[in-house]
């Protein structure tokens, strides 16, 4: 466990559940709040990286991506449900996750969409395969490699709504996507 007095940094995990096709398939089977999942380092105005869709009007091909959030709400996507959680980790935890996310964004097209680990975690049967994530498992991959937080399950199995229940992580917002950025200055 890294030494408590370092100095402390935030990372945001954002929880969204938009209209597509796939979030609404996902919503009528789990009947979870929220469907998608991203981490972001620089604030709820800062990029947050995760696993979706490369294109907004086809759900496939899909990888890590850079989502920025200004471009979401400017494409007609203000009035998607959506929770901002924040952990506080400390510096030498946050820079780790820096360099995990630049390496791997560094190298975006090695990774790929896991849709079969995806449906595995709703059977409860985690599936990781190589340069393989969906969103939460992502997200819950980086924070236990990095050490900012020990999950009790694989990441794998690791949902978005679960965001929801985690410990160390307080809620800063909870609306719609359109009001983020003046409910919460960066």
């Amino acid at each position: 466990m890294e030494d408590r007095l370092c100095p402390e940094k935030s990372v945001y995990i954002l929880l969204t559940r938009s209209g597509t096709w796939f979030s609404r398939l996902i919503h009528l089977a789990t009947d979870d709040c929220y469907t998608h999942a991203s981490i972001g380092l620089d604030g709820p105005n800062g990029p947050f990286y995760s696993f979706a869709r490369k294109y907004a009007r086809f759900a496939l091909p899909a990888g890590l991506v850079m989502e920025e959030i200004r471009l979401e709400v400017q494409t007609k996507r203000q009035q998607i449900p959506c929770c901002l959680y924040a952990l506080s980790v400390p510096l030498p935890v946050y820079e780790r996750l820096r360099r995990q996310i630049d390496r791997m964004y560094a190298q975006k097209d090695r990774y790929h969409y896991n849709l079969l680990g995806a449906v595995a975690c709703y059977f409860n049967h985690p599936m990781p395969r190589e340069n393989h994530y969906f969103c939460s498992q992502f997200a819950a991959s980086l924070l236990e490699r990095s050490g900012a937080v020990e999950l009790g399950k694989a990441p794998e199995l690791v949902r978005p709504a679960d965001f929801c229940q985690m410990e160390r992580f307080r809620p800063v917002y909870q609306g719609e996507l359109g009001n983020l950025r003046e409910a919460v200055p960066a």
